[in-house]
């Protein structure tokens, strides 16, 4: 039996049951944010946390950051509006052929595949030259070993794996509003959290080992002594692995992915240069993920993921349920144009959600890194090792030293240098 809908069948989930499930869904995503997001790393009664970047770098390291974010210029934020634009253009201009479209057609998802793919081809083209800019920037100052044919084997690997799930999305989104057309947003609004923790759960597995090459961190005095660390903390047996980094880059970071059998600490390899003199350093580094593995970190932002996705879906489509949304979204229609449409309003507002809760999410986030360094000063009690490992990792890295109020805002995942600094002493202020 053909459960299909006919093309003249709308699309009308009920406004109050979509309100009041919206409703209920955002009290209970504020509750998850409240309660899973530690809100004061040091404790009540703790020291302000006061940064001072000229106390905390040589004139000579801020120059060299200030140069280095100079050359980067206004690009990379022209590359991120043009990303978000090209959806919203197309949008406009499948909105301008709809009037004028052709015969139906029998079958949507060629329709649906070709819209997705030429969409994502063309925000990669508009945004070549930015990105060809930062790498070369990236190129002059040393951070970045890679050759062109590398970089671009790495964009095309990323391209190709952003659109098939980009391509996979859409295409469930559609076969939902046809199998269900009266409760599509509840089951997508499910769908988008479940797969929110399946993609955390995964990520170790399918998309970091298309980028990097991990081997087990070697025996000896540091894995010795992160296993002594992992041990105080009550945290048994880690895995710990070492990506190969260093054949793209001169920058140093470490990281915990996955969740429950997939979970693992990942240390760059250009850290691992310094362990053999500054050992101190790399356990300082080691212990702040240790502090993430310690406080179910992935897990919580995991769940803070899910509990989003799940409230952002129902007010989708609360949002293109209405009576004008329902005269763009219109995943029911045979006509290219309307199907195509439908799509670039799906990507469009993809494209842009993130930067809208960009705020939030950014703001939480170094909430959670702000804790994985008090756990990290707790671990080692070694402040001078802490803060001298900051400043290497900014100086390596060339991080932004004196970001705009508004580059925090939305861009910050984590504290700037001289903050952590900061905070590194007003914990050591706590100890006395």
């Amino acid at each position: 039996m053909n459960r299909s809908l006919p093309a003249t069948v709308a699309v009308r989930p009920s406004l109050r049951a979509l309100g009041v499930a919206t409703a209920l869904s955002a009290a209970g995503f504020a509750v998850v944010v409240y309660l899973l997001t530690p809100w004061h790393p040091l404790g009540a009664g703790a020291p302000p946390v006061r940064p001072d970047v000229h106390t905390s770098f040589t004139p000579g390291q801020i120059a060299r950051a200030a140069d280095f974010r100079g050359r980067l210029g206004p690009w990379p934020y022209v590359g991120l509006v043009l990303h978000v634009l090209v959806p919203w253009v197309a949008l406009w201009l499948a909105g301008r052929r709809a009037g004028r479209d052709g015969a139906a057609t029998r079958w949507r998802w060629p329709t649906v595949v070709a819209t997705v793919v030429v969409i994502a081809l063309v925000q990669w083209v508009v945004t070549a030259p930015t990105a060809i800019h930062e790498q070369q920037v990236l190129r002059d100052f040393g951070i970045s070993r890679q050759g062109w044919a590398g970089w671009a084997r790495d964009q095309a690997v990323s391209w190709v794996m952003s659109t098939g799930v980009a391509v996979v999305g859409v295409l469930v989104l559609f076969w939902l509003v046809r199998r269900v057309p009266r409760r599509w947003p509840f089951a997508a609004a499910v769908a988008a959290a479940v797969l929110t923790v399946l993609g955390s759960a995964a990520y170790p597995v399918l998309v970091e080992p298309a980028f990097n090459t991990f081997r087990p961190l070697p025996r000896g005095p540091l894995t010795t002594a992160i296993q002594e660390l992992a041990h105080r903390d009550g945290l048994g047996p880690i895995n710990v692995v070492v990506a190969d980094a260093s054949r793209r880059t001169t920058g140093e970071n470490a990281h915990v992915s996955g969740l429950g059998a997939t979970r693992r600490v990942v240390i760059d390899d250009t850290v691992l240069h310094r362990a053999g003199q500054r050992q101190g350093e790399v356990l300082a580094i080691v212990a702040h993920e240790l502090g993430h593995v310690e406080d179910h970190d992935v897990a919580r932002g995991t769940a803070i993921g899910a509990a989003g996705a799940l409230t952002g879906v129902l007010a989708l489509g609360l949002l293109l349920s209405t009576r004008r949304g329902r005269r763009w979204f219109v995943p029911t229609s045979r006509r290219p144009a309307a199907v195509a449409r439908t799509c670039a309003l799906v990507l469009a507002i993809a494209a842009t959600a993130p930067y809208v809760v960009a705020p939030l999410s950014m703001a939480v986030s170094r909430k959670i890194e702000a804790t994985a360094d008090v756990r990290a000063l707790q671990a080692t009690h070694d402040v001078p090792a802490f803060v001298q490992m900051q400043r290497d990792l900014a100086v390596t890295n060339l991080s932004d030293l004196t970001p705009a109020w508004w580059q925090t805002w939305w861009f910050a995942s984590h504290p700037s240098p001289p903050w952590r600094i900061a905070q590194a002493h007003s914990w050591q202020q706590l100890q006395r």
